[in-house]
Parts: structure tokens; C-alpha cells; sequence
């Protein structure tokens, strides 16, 4: 009789340990306070014991929620995938959000507290961090302030210097609205101007997160390469991850966000090549060869010189500034190959 107890209560316990270990789906919505602010983060992934992603979107203000769901939502099964929309930006928007929390300082602390309540909610000590456009900039900010919390980072669209960068998609845009005989394009760039003085606020209208010029050549980019186009980006608005109210509020996020993040002096004057020559974490960029919004010459010029544990440089050919949608199934498979490369 005590050999049968015995066994039953060995055999429960292996019951109970296989419970434990078996793979546990994770779906979950929430809004979370985050530095006195009420933002939204979703989080998904097919099996909890996976690796935690957190993805930076851009902007400053642009949810990308909807494209990721469409696109990327493949990589909810290597991943316990975090959906973050940042400070007033997509879910996150509210109407009484006081403009002077819009500062790049606040992003960074906002992306401090998020990945202390992930590490501890979901029981990890590290994220994996990726970051598009404006999360590529965030997501260097991060990882020089608080390495503590990334395994790694991937960086897609990166951003390096305020007004070079500006200047050079300028004069990319403009040689290229030659070269195609685009006459109305080139007046309207050559009324515009290049970056005066190296401030960018110049080429920029109250409210938008591209200027024309940007506007000019993404429609430009329809006979540069076969790649994405703007309508494409609508994908983030559409998507039914968002109720009627919020897709009425994207744009006026989006609009608020970029009005005021323009008033932080640290929002457009910055040089990463200066600012951070060194990182104490992995990182990889991720570039599209024709991304010119934020151009790939002066990312590879960044990367070259940068000192990292380990690094890597990746060019997708057939992409621009969107690579995880350009080329999702190649971004999803490089996610989950550099994950492994680097853990």
C-alpha cells in the first residue's frame, strides 16, 4: 500500500511538472501607467516559455500596430511578442495629453519602466529589442541607458544625425525627380530648399511626421524600385485592431505628436556617431537598400564605425524604409535567426 501511495504521488508530481513546462499561449490587452501616462500594450505568442520581443514603432506618434499584426504576426510563434503604442500615439491617444510630455527624455524612461514590468511579468531577464524608423533612435537611447534589460537590439530604418540625414534624402529626392523628369517634383523641392542651417524644422509643416519632401519621394519610389508605397502604410490605420474612435484619433496623434516633440532641442539635434560610438550590447541594423526617409549610406557609415560585443549589418535589396513589411517573411526568418546567433 505505502509503494502505491508512493508511486501515485510521483506520478502527480511529473503531472504537475509536465503542466508547468508545457507551452502556454499568451494573449493579453492592457493599458499600462507608465510614468503617470496611460499607454496600451498588447502582448502575444504562441508559447510563454518563447523569448520576449519588444518593438519600438516609429514616428514619434506612428502606431504601427496594424502593419505588424498584418505582417509580422508569424513571429508571435518564436516570440512572446510586445505591442507597445507609445506615449499618446494609436490606443495610447488621449485628447487632454499634456504637449509638454512630448520629449524624447520621457520615451526613453517610458521604455525603462515597460521593460522592468515585462521582465518581471512574463519572468525573463532579458528582451529582445527591435526598433523601426524613430523606435531605431529610441531604441539606441535605451540600450546606452539601460543595457541591463536587452539581450540584444535590432535596429531597422536607423536614424543617426538629424540634418545629415535630412540633407542627404533631400538631395537623393532631388536627383532622382530629375533624373525621372518629374518637373513638378523638382519645382516644388527646389521652392523647399535643403535643410537651412542643418535644422530640418524647415522642410517640415505643423503636424506632419514627413515633410513633402518625404511625401515626394515615397511617390518617387513607384519607379525607383518595386517596393512599398504609401498606401501601404494605411495598413496601420485599417487595421481591425482598432475600433471606429481610434481610427479617427490615429492622425490627430500622430498631428500632435509632431508638433510638439519639434520644440525638444534633443529631438533635432543629435549625431549618434558622436553620442554613442560605443554599445555594450549586440546590436544588428537592418537596412533597406533604397530606404532613403532615413538614408542607408549613413546608417552603413554609423555601423562601420561602431563598437559593439557583436555586430552585423543586413541589406535587403528589394526594400526601402520598411524592411519587416517590404520583405516580412525574410525580416521574420532574420529575427529569429539573429535571436538564436546572439542568445
Amino acid at each position: 500500500m505505502k509503494t502505491v501511495c508512493i508511486l501515485c504521488l510521483a506520478l502527480w508530481v511529473m503531472a504537475c511538472e509536465g503542466n508547468v513546462n508545457s507551452a502556454q499561449p499568451i494573449a493579453e490587452s492592457m493599458y499600462l501607467d507608465i510614468n503617470n501616462t496611460k499607454q496600451f500594450v498588447m502582448i502575444r505568442g504562441e508559447n510563454t516559455r518563447n523569448p520576449v520581443l519588444l518593438f519600438l514603432h516609429g514616428g514619434p506618434g506612428v502606431s504601427e500596430l496594424g502593419g505588424l499584426r498584418k505582417y509580422n504576426k508569424d513571429l508571435e510563434k518564436h516570440f512572446t511578442l510586445v505591442y507597445w503604442d507609445q506615449r499618446n500615439a494609436g490606443k495610447s491617444y488621449s485628447e487632454t495629453f499634456p504637449a509638454s510630455e512630448i520629449k524624447v527624455a520621457r520615451y526613453v524612461e517610458d521604455v525603462n519602466v515597460l521593460a522592468v514590468y515585462l521582465k518581471n511579468r512574463l519572468k525573463v531577464d532579458k528582451l529582445f529589442l527591435v526598433g523601426h524608423s524613430w523606435g531605431s533612435r529610441l531604441g539606441m537611447y535605451a540600450i546606452q541607458r539601460y543595457p541591463q534589460h536587452f539581450s540584444a537590439f535590432v535596429s531597422t530604418g536607423q536614424e543617426v544625425a538629424a540634418g545629415e540625414g535630412e540633407l542627404l534624402s533631400y538631395q537623393y529626392t532631388l536627383a532622382k525627380a530629375k533624373e525621372l523628369n518629374r518637373t513638378e517634383a523638382v519645382a516644388q523641392l527646389e521652392a523647399m530648399g535643403p535643410p537651412a542651417g542643418g535644422d530640418f524644422r524647415t522642410m517640415y509643416r505643423t503636424g506632419d511626421a514627413f515633410s513633402v519632401q518625404k511625401f515626394l519621394l515615397l511617390e518617387l519610389n513607384k519607379a525607383i524600385y518595386d517596393g512599398f508605397s504609401i498606401e501601404d502604410l494605411y495598413a496601420n490605420i485599417e487595421s481591425d485592431e482598432y475600433t471606429p474612435a481610434e481610427k479617427a484619433n490615429y492622425l490627430k496623434a500622430v498631428e500632435f505628436t509632431n508638433t510638439h516633440i519639434l520644440a525638444d532641442e534633443e529631438y533635432h539635434h543629435f549625431d549618434f556617431r558622436k553620442q554613442f560610438p560605443e554599445v555594450k550590447i549586440p546590436v544588428v541594423f537592418i537596412c533597406g537598400q533604397h530606404d532613403y526617409i532615413t538614408p542607408m549610406p549613413l546608417a552603413k557609415q554609423y555601423y562601420d564605425q561602431l563598437k559593439a560585443p557583436r555586430k552585423a549589418f543586413i541589406l535587403f535589396e528589394k526594400s526601402g524604409h520598411d524592411p519587416a513589411w517590404e520583405e516580412a517573411q525574410r525580416f521574420n526568418s532574420e529575427l529569429v535567426r539573429i535571436h538564436k546567433l546572439v542568445n
